[in-house]
């Protein structure tokens, strides 16, 4: 009698122990997720930035930067003096 209890409270620890277990894990894939997410998100940030900054004009002090509208271009697709 006493074996078959304390079988039983054996494999109720055990069953305790596992259920524990696959709550960490749960729980360190979900940190595992947000930091892959994380990282992603940085990665694009720095994509786009370094993009921003190769498209962005380059201007130096004392240059000035010639803005040119659609409206300055005639039919011929020449500029009017």
């Amino acid at each position: 009698m006493r074996k078959s209890i304390q079988k039983k409270h054996n494999s109720t620890s055990v069953a305790q122990q596992l259920a524990q277990m696959r709550e960490k894990l749960a729980s360190i894939d979900e940190k595992e997720r947000v930091l892959s997410e994380r990282s992603a998100h940085r990665e694009v940030y720095r994509y786009l930035l370094n993009s921003h900054r190769l498209i962005a004009p380059v201007s130096f002090p004392g240059e000035q930067v010639l803005n040119i509208s659609a409206s300055g271009v005639s039919e011929g697709g020449q500029l009017a003096a």
